[in-house]
Protein backbone atom coordinates (compact mmCIF):
# COMPACT_ATOMS: atom_id res chain seq x y z
CA UNK A 1 0.00 0.00 0.00
CA UNK A 2 1.46 3.32 -0.95
CA UNK A 3 0.49 6.65 0.46
CA UNK A 4 0.42 9.98 -1.27
CA UNK A 5 0.84 11.86 1.79
CA UNK A 6 4.28 11.97 2.05
CA UNK A 7 4.10 13.96 -1.05
CA UNK A 8 1.12 16.00 -0.60
CA UNK A 9 0.97 19.77 0.38
CA UNK A 10 -1.04 21.66 2.50
CA UNK A 11 -3.87 23.13 -0.79
CA UNK A 12 -2.54 27.15 -1.13
CA UNK A 13 -2.20 27.35 2.55
CA UNK A 14 0.86 29.21 4.29
CA UNK A 15 3.28 27.64 6.28
CA UNK A 16 1.76 27.55 9.72
CA UNK A 17 -1.70 28.27 8.91
CA UNK A 18 -4.25 25.99 8.70
CA UNK A 19 -6.89 25.94 5.39
CA UNK A 20 -10.04 23.90 5.46
CA UNK A 21 -9.94 21.16 3.29
CA UNK A 22 -11.00 21.48 -0.13
CA UNK A 23 -11.86 17.78 -1.47
CA UNK A 24 -12.22 19.57 -4.90
CA UNK A 25 -8.67 20.85 -4.61
CA UNK A 26 -7.06 18.11 -3.52
CA UNK A 27 -8.66 16.09 -6.40
CA UNK A 28 -7.50 18.84 -8.78
CA UNK A 29 -3.76 19.44 -7.19
CA UNK A 30 -3.04 15.14 -6.16
CA UNK A 31 -5.90 13.10 -8.37
CA UNK A 32 -5.60 15.17 -12.43
CA UNK A 33 -6.19 12.53 -13.85
CA UNK A 34 -9.23 11.02 -11.88
CA UNK A 35 -12.30 12.07 -12.88
CA UNK A 36 -15.91 12.68 -11.35
CA UNK A 37 -19.13 12.04 -12.44
CA UNK A 38 -22.06 12.70 -11.27
CA UNK A 39 -24.73 10.14 -11.52
CA UNK A 40 -27.98 8.28 -10.34
CA UNK A 41 -27.53 5.65 -8.04
CA UNK A 42 -29.65 3.22 -6.71
CA UNK A 43 -29.83 2.02 -2.84
CA UNK A 44 -28.09 3.78 0.00
CA UNK A 45 -24.66 4.48 -1.98
CA UNK A 46 -23.55 7.98 -2.22
CA UNK A 47 -20.10 7.54 -4.31
CA UNK A 48 -17.89 4.66 -5.33
CA UNK A 49 -14.02 4.63 -6.96
CA UNK A 50 -14.89 2.85 -10.11
CA UNK A 51 -12.01 1.89 -12.91
CA UNK A 52 -9.32 1.36 -10.95
CA UNK A 53 -9.35 4.46 -9.46
CA UNK A 54 -9.83 6.60 -12.70
CA UNK A 55 -12.92 7.31 -12.04
CA UNK A 56 -15.31 8.72 -8.85
CA UNK A 57 -18.65 8.51 -9.05
CA UNK A 58 -21.24 10.95 -7.11
CA UNK A 59 -24.87 10.25 -6.31
CA UNK A 60 -26.92 13.05 -8.20
CA UNK A 61 -29.39 13.56 -5.62
CA UNK A 62 -26.93 14.77 -2.69
CA UNK A 63 -26.53 18.18 -1.56
CA UNK A 64 -23.28 19.64 -2.10
CA UNK A 65 -22.20 18.58 1.53
CA UNK A 66 -22.81 15.18 0.92
CA UNK A 67 -20.91 15.43 -2.25
CA UNK A 68 -17.78 17.12 0.08
CA UNK A 69 -18.12 14.25 2.53
CA UNK A 70 -18.29 11.62 -0.42
CA UNK A 71 -15.62 12.78 -2.68
CA UNK A 72 -13.57 13.04 0.43
CA UNK A 73 -13.87 9.54 1.41
CA UNK A 74 -13.68 8.43 -2.27
CA UNK A 75 -10.21 10.32 -2.14
CA UNK A 76 -9.18 8.72 1.13
CA UNK A 77 -9.96 5.40 -0.14
CA UNK A 78 -7.60 6.20 -3.42
CA UNK A 79 -4.79 7.32 -1.34
CA UNK A 80 -5.09 4.14 1.01
CA UNK A 81 -4.84 2.38 -2.62
CA UNK A 82 -7.60 -0.06 -0.72
CA UNK A 83 -10.32 -0.86 -3.69
CA UNK A 84 -11.23 -3.87 -2.82
CA UNK A 85 -11.96 -5.12 0.83
CA UNK A 86 -12.93 -8.23 0.89
CA UNK A 87 -14.03 -9.21 4.20
CA UNK A 88 -11.95 -6.02 5.67
CA UNK A 89 -14.61 -3.70 4.03
CA UNK A 90 -16.47 -3.00 7.38
CA UNK A 91 -13.12 -1.94 9.16
CA UNK A 92 -11.75 -0.25 6.26
CA UNK A 93 -15.10 2.00 5.55
CA UNK A 94 -14.98 2.77 9.08
CA UNK A 95 -11.28 4.22 8.80
CA UNK A 96 -12.01 6.15 5.97
CA UNK A 97 -15.34 7.39 7.22
CA UNK A 98 -13.03 8.57 10.27
CA UNK A 99 -10.10 10.32 8.16
CA UNK A 100 -12.30 11.58 6.08
CA UNK A 101 -14.62 13.45 9.25
CA UNK A 102 -10.63 14.53 10.74
CA UNK A 103 -10.22 16.24 7.56
CA UNK A 104 -13.78 17.97 7.16
CA UNK A 105 -14.10 19.14 10.48
CA UNK A 106 -10.96 20.05 12.44
CA UNK A 107 -10.97 21.25 15.82
CA UNK A 108 -10.85 24.83 15.42
CA UNK A 109 -13.31 24.72 12.94
CA UNK A 110 -15.59 22.85 15.11
CA UNK A 111 -15.04 25.02 18.08
CA UNK A 112 -16.07 28.02 15.98
CA UNK A 113 -19.37 26.55 14.93
CA UNK A 114 -20.38 25.42 18.40
CA UNK A 115 -19.37 29.41 19.37
CA UNK A 116 -21.24 30.94 16.57
CA UNK A 117 -24.30 28.67 17.17
CA UNK A 118 -24.24 28.76 21.21
CA UNK A 119 -23.56 25.41 21.87
CA UNK A 120 -24.42 21.96 20.01
CA UNK A 121 -27.56 21.20 20.62
CA UNK A 122 -28.68 21.47 17.08
CA UNK A 123 -26.55 18.82 15.17
CA UNK A 124 -28.27 19.18 11.98
CA UNK A 125 -27.27 23.40 12.51
CA UNK A 126 -23.88 22.41 12.98
CA UNK A 127 -23.53 20.14 10.52
CA UNK A 128 -24.87 23.04 7.78
CA UNK A 129 -22.37 25.34 9.65
CA UNK A 130 -19.60 23.29 9.01
CA UNK A 131 -20.50 21.92 5.60
CA UNK A 132 -20.84 18.69 6.22
CA UNK A 133 -23.36 15.90 6.56
CA UNK A 134 -25.13 14.66 9.01
CA UNK A 135 -23.21 11.42 9.44
CA UNK A 136 -19.29 12.81 9.19
CA UNK A 137 -20.14 15.04 11.77
CA UNK A 138 -21.87 11.87 14.09
CA UNK A 139 -18.66 9.99 13.27
CA UNK A 140 -16.30 13.30 13.99
CA UNK A 141 -18.08 13.79 17.55
CA UNK A 142 -17.74 10.09 18.39
CA UNK A 143 -14.38 9.64 17.51
CA UNK A 144 -13.03 12.39 19.61
CA UNK A 145 -9.96 12.06 21.74
CA UNK A 146 -10.02 12.47 25.56
CA UNK A 147 -7.67 15.12 24.70
CA UNK A 148 -9.50 16.62 22.08
CA UNK A 149 -12.70 16.83 24.24
CA UNK A 150 -10.36 18.10 27.08
CA UNK A 151 -9.40 21.55 24.45
CA UNK A 152 -12.63 21.83 22.98
CA UNK A 153 -13.94 22.45 26.71
CA UNK A 154 -10.95 24.85 27.43
CA UNK A 155 -11.16 26.81 24.20
CA UNK A 156 -15.33 27.23 24.86
CA UNK A 157 -14.62 28.24 28.48
CA UNK A 158 -12.26 30.81 27.08
CA UNK A 159 -14.84 32.32 25.20
CA UNK A 160 -15.18 35.83 25.24
CA UNK A 161 -18.46 37.06 25.46
CA UNK A 162 -20.55 38.14 22.65
CA UNK A 163 -21.83 41.54 23.69
CA UNK A 164 -21.22 43.62 27.35
CA UNK A 165 -23.08 46.25 28.72
CA UNK A 166 -20.98 49.15 29.67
Amino acid sequence: MTSRSSTRHPLGSTPGIAAPYDPWADLRLNWPHVKVVIERMTGDLLGEVRDDGQVIALRADTSAAQRRCTLTHELVHLERGILDCGPWLQREESLVHAEASLRLIPLASLVEAIRALGGADDPAALAQWLEVDSETLAVRLSRMTSAERRMLRRSLARQAPLWSVA
